[in-house]
């Protein structure tokens, strides 16, 4: 089948993974896919699908309302190419490009990988349009949007009023033979990779190292990503804490093979409890074991022992007696667990499946 997917993010941000991942699986399955997004022409050259650049200079804010039109002539100059397909777009471009896709008869899936951020002016006009997206699925015959979590998807019915066979759950997943369970070393390998910004926790990991290291166990804490918060922490003086920017997928992969325990502190708050954290996935994966703040979006079904979720108000106190339990052997034996669990549970291919016969659904076929 042929697909289009419009997106209003650029490949290099953080949260476009899932879309790469996704994007990648669909072709290996027999898909034809063209990517449309803010990015330059050309800069898709590592990639196996087809690419159309249009970028924006608009300010923060307005991006997706600028690409939005971008894309509407896009549309308006391409109609052979996209009759002849299925069409997926953001929730950012949704709600300027469906009414003109209708009106091609082609067929649309909405895609939500995450809702907007509470906390400001913008967000505010974000979920705007955010409803305004998903109220075109509510109101399409054929309407359908994809969410991340079955806690993700309660929200959107409420919020929306839309009825459950309008929306597919297309969790978050990780690339099991990229992210593998390699050689542990002697000293213990805490882990935190994503975004390191003032209202993810981050400082509570710190403590967490802290306290592990005056109880004697030596634990070196690795830092991945940026954010707000990087510059003060770097401050640390201490020579088992370690920060570095994103590092690219293969880079951290190995990294992460090396690592015993990832962290998801972020908090009880509305963005993270709808999410499917892809990192969560990455870090079972490598196999290492898993401390957390206790919400729907960290949470999995049928999850053993190497998911460990604390209350948010005891989050330090908890996770350093849990983790200060821990002997070796049973160290290995929760990694091991935990990424078998990665393998049966949570490879892409199973994701991309689901996907994919939401795709063929939508075709007629």
């Amino acid at each position: 089948m042929n697909v289009i997917w419009f997106s209003g993010r650029k490949i290099n941000d953080l949260c476009a993974t899932t879309q790469k991942s996704l994007a990648a699986g669909l072709i290996k399955t027999g898909h034809n896919v063209k990517f449309v997004n803010p990015d330059v022409e050309g800069t898709h050259a590592e990639y196996p699908w087809d690419h159309h650049g249009l970028p924006t200079n608009s300010i923060p804010g307005f991006k997706s309302m600028a690409v939005s039109r971008k894309m509407v002539n896009w549309i308006k100059k391409h109609q052979g190419m996209v009759k002849d397909t299925v069409v997926i777009l953001d929730w950012r471009v949704g709600g300027k490009l469906a009414h003109i896709l209708d009106k091609m008869a082609v067929p649309w899936i909405l895609m939500d990988r995450s809702p907007p951020a509470d906390g400001n002016i913008l967000s505010r006009f974000q979920w705007y349009f955010w409803k305004r997206s998903w109220r075109l699925v509510k109101q399409h015959s054929n309407g359908v949007g994809c969410v991340v979590s079955l806690a993700h998807k309660e929200f959107v019915a409420k919020e929306i009023g839309l009825l459950d066979d309008k929306m597919v759950v297309i969790p978050a997943g990780v690339d099991t033979e990229v992210f593998h369970n390699g050689e542990k070393t002697p000293q213990l390998q805490l882990v935190y990779h994503g975004k390191i910004d003032d209202n993810r926790n981050i400082r509570q990991v710190l403590e967490i190292h802290n306290r592990l290291n005056e109880l004697g166990l030596e634990a070196n804490l690795n830092l991945h990503g940026n954010g707000n918060a990087v510059k003060e922490l770097t401050r640390s003086h201490s020579d088992r804490f370690t920060i570095t920017q994103p590092l690219d997928t293969i880079t951290l992969s190995a990294k992460l093979s090396s690592y015993d325990i990832g962290f998801l502190p972020m908090p009880n708050r509305k963005v993270w409890r709808l999410a499917s954290p892809l990192k969560r996935a990455e870090y079972l994966a490598s196999g290492n074991i898993v401390v957390g703040i206790d919400h729907t979006g960290h949470r999995i079904d049928d999850s053993g022992e190497w998911l460990y979720l604390c209350e948010e108000e005891d989050f330090i106190e908890q996770a350093v007696k849990f983790i200060a339990s821990l002997d070796v052997a049973k160290l290995r034996e929760l990694q091991g667990q935990a990424r078998l669990f990665a393998e049966s549970n949570l490879d892409w291919s199973t994701t991309v499946e689901r996907l994919s016969g939401l795709i063929l659904r939508q075709s007629g076929r």
